[in-house]
């Protein structure tokens, strides 16, 4: 083993790299807003992009919105040649984001839909569209306005000026959205907060996102889950499927990558119990996660692009301040909270909820040897039912609609708004 302090997709991402890369940028935000001011923009065009490419909420969306009698005419803004690749796949029109027909259409686009940030799609071209936001993700650790390390500037945010100018310019690029559907009321103020927004911006209409998490019953969707972790794991069969999904610590090496006793442990725990391990790196995640064995894998996001299609497959989740929990509630099955880092994460990053209301009174967890030490608890058909209970009072709490409609709701505030 070796340690590679590099973010998985060999990307040097940093809030700070990027704050500062906006600062620089300016000059395209005036000339952008110049060039919007003299330009009637299309109802029937609508731009989606996503930072995931053509998946997730996005894609959701698009599909939602492709339903319409009539259709608007959908444009996918790609960024690579992996998402070129998706939208050719697809049959999917689709221009490269920061080519000049890619700033013309986002110039001419009625509404505009984005993933992650506004640079999903070409951002200089989006003041007075109709913006949709459907974030990645419901809100446990504090986003964009509401934390100091996503509005970091570095050794450049000692300038007097600098950072009050990068908070303005998150203000004045959030203001601008629209339709911003989260999971359930709980998550509007946060939502609010973290964008600047209103009540009236941010719906509790459900997540476009988690739509295919319902479509069928849990024995279909298993069955479907499965079937694409087998494309993966070719000897999965029956085997106790564990999934470890991380977040991102925010350019810091993540703590919970098992260390060399850690890794012949969890060996040693799969063998015996005739489980599987995948842990499943943020795409951005930094550290040493190269390891492999028929037993425990290190799948990254590039294999397997989507993650909501596999969570009906998993048996038991690992994970810490991730979203992926509250969807992964839908099944039921167990989560496990390896969280080693939590006052750190709470006085840096900071969280929306206070963790011990997640993860219950006793389900904070430090380290693998007592992640492994809870699941050997299982034993005892009890002990089990306590995590699933745990799951159960998490996804009654955050999850409002499951009917697998929230991109229809989506696309119809959107036709309303349009139809002032």
């Amino acid at each position: 083993m070796y340690t590679m302090r590099t973010p998985v997709d060999g990307s040097a991402y940093s809030f700070a790299s990027a704050n500062l890369a906006k600062l620089a940028s300016v000059p395209h935000y005036l000339w952008g807003a110049f060039r919007s001011s003299g330009v009637r923009r299309d109802p029937m065009l609508w731009v989606i992009g996503s930072d995931f490419g053509l998946s997730d909420g996005g894609w959701a969306f698009y599909q939602a919105a492709s339903r319409l009698d009539p259709a608007p005419r959908l444009v996918w803004q790609v960024n690579g040649e992996r998402q070129r690749a998706q939208a050719i796949a697809a049959g999917v029109a689709w221009v490269d984001r920061e080519s000049n027909e890619g700033f013309e259409l986002a110039l001419r686009a009625g509404v505009i839909a984005v993933t992650h940030g506004l640079g999903d799609v070409n951002r200089y071209a989006q003041r007075g569209a109709l913006i949709v936001q459907l974030w990645h993700g419901s809100p446990l650790k504090k986003l964009n306005l509401d934390s100091p390390s996503v509005l970091n500037l570095g050794a450049a945010g000692r300038i007097p000026g600098l950072a009050a100018l990068m908070r303005a310019m998150y203000k004045a690029g959030t203001k601008s959205i629209s339709v911003f559907p989260v999971a359930c009321p709980e998550f509007v103020t946060s939502m609010c907060t973290a964008f600047a927004l209103s009540p009236k911006q941010v719906l509790s209409i459900g997540e476009p996102r988690g739509d295919q998490l319902f479509t069928g019953t849990p024995a279909e969707l298993r069955a479907r889950s499965r079937a694409l972790w087998e494309q993966t794991i070719a000897d999965l069969g029956d085997r106790r499927l564990i999934l470890q999904a991380p977040t991102w610590r925010d350019g810091e090496v993540d703590p919970t990558i098992p260390s060399e006793a850690d890794w012949a442990r969890l060996e040693a725990f799969c063998e015996r119990t005739d489980s599987v391990l995948v842990i499943r790196p943020h795409p951005k995640s930094v550290g040493d996660y190269h390891y492999s064995s028929a037993r425990v894998h290190v799948i990254d996001g590039s294999r397997q692009p989507e993650i909501m299609p596999l969570l009906w497959g998993v048996d038991v989740l690992v994970t810490d301040y991730s979203s992926i929990l509250f969807d992964y509630s839908v099944t039921e099955h167990p989560i496990l909270y390896l969280a080693p880092d939590l006052e750190h994460y709470e006085a840096t990053r900071g969280l929306y909820i206070d963790y011990t209301d997640i993860c219950g009174p006793d389900g904070l967890l430090r380290t693998w040897d007592e992640v492994i030490a809870r699941m050997d608890g299982w034993t005892d058909p009890a002990a089990q039912a306590v995590e699933k209970a745990q799951t159960r009072a998490t996804f009654d709490r955050f999850i409002t609609h499951r009917d697998g409609l929230n991109s229809e709701r989506t696309v119809a505030r959107v036709l309303e708004l349009l139809a002032r």
